[in-house]
């Protein structure tokens, strides 16, 4: 199982030359992105914060994973989920410019990792170690909470559209044929977060590793998100401050119960 477990974290090396690669040259290349001005400050928002936040935490996780650390290994897997979401959407919604293979590969290595390092998983052994002052119900309500919000919040936005048959506002500012965050949110995402919600209140270990990778993925994609709201009111485009709003409230509770909840995984032994 080691040797397996150490062959996924591998994958750590060319995910994060990859992302040091297409997050940069998004930050520090002008006109990487053809892209209309709304999705070109959102992209390069989300490269600032994977750039100085996502890569450095994926490979510190990674090395004390590869050292045993059973919470390093939850908020690695945190930063896999993160890297496949992302990815997904340059891959399918960035119009094609020099960094499409980059982004190709990213997702293509990301997404083994994510499937392998979850396969290789000790899910009982990681369950054994919580302690009996974990949060478990608040981090459960919490994530209840989070998928119904988004349902609601994305289909308030989709079923008018859809019977209307015409795009809705956020859709032509963006330039994109489809909302990529909705399809991966809707399809992918939220139906996880209830499937952990539900595992982890019944405290079966399938919740406890997932309610750990997701809190991680959260923080993550909150700091990001609110990084493309920062840079879309520096490029004088449009913003929805309620969201903000929402979007700073996660950011803060997904901190602290991410915090409180790894803080009640029991230290283990870490060979030199």
């Amino acid at each position: 199982m080691t040797r397996n477990t150490d062959l996924w974290l591998w994958l750590t090396v060319p995910i994060a030359i990859l992302l040091a690669i297409a997050s940069g040259s998004g930050v520090w290349v002008s006109n990487i992105y053809r892209d209309t001005p709304n999705l070109v400050a959102q992209a390069i928002g989300q490269d600032a914060i994977t750039l100085g936040v996502a890569l450095p935490t994926l490979i510190i996780s990674a090395l004390l994973a590869g050292r045993g650390s059973q919470g390093a290994r939850l908020v690695w897997l945190g930063g896999l989920i993160y890297t496949v979401y992302t990815y997904v959407g340059y891959a399918f919604s960035v119009r094609f410019n020099s960094l499409f293979l980059v982004y190709v590969a990213l997702l293509g290595c990301s997404t083994y990792a994510l499937i392998g390092g979850l396969a290789t998983t000790d899910w009982a052994g990681i369950k054994t170690r919580f302690t009996e002052q974990t949060p478990v119900k608040a981090v459960s309500i919490y994530l209840g909470v989070i998928a119904a919000l988004f349902y609601l919040l994305w289909l308030s936005e989709a079923v008018p559209a859809s019977l209307t048959g015409y795009p809705p506002q956020s859709l032509i500012d963006a330039g994109t044929p489809t909302n990529f965050v909705q399809v991966l949110d809707m399809a992918w995402l939220l139906p996880a977060v209830v499937i952990t919600a539900t595992s982890l209140w019944r405290r079966l270990p399938l919740g406890y590793v997932l309610a750990g990778a997701l809190l991680s993925h959260f923080v993550l994609l909150t700091l990001a998100i609110l990084s493309m709201v920062a840079f879309l009111v520096r490029a004088g485009q449009p913003v929805a401050i309620p969201q903000v709003v929402i979007y700073g409230v996660l950011l803060l509770l997904s901190l602290g119960l991410w915090v409180v909840y790894l803080k009640n995984l029991k230290p283990q032994h870490i060979p030199a």
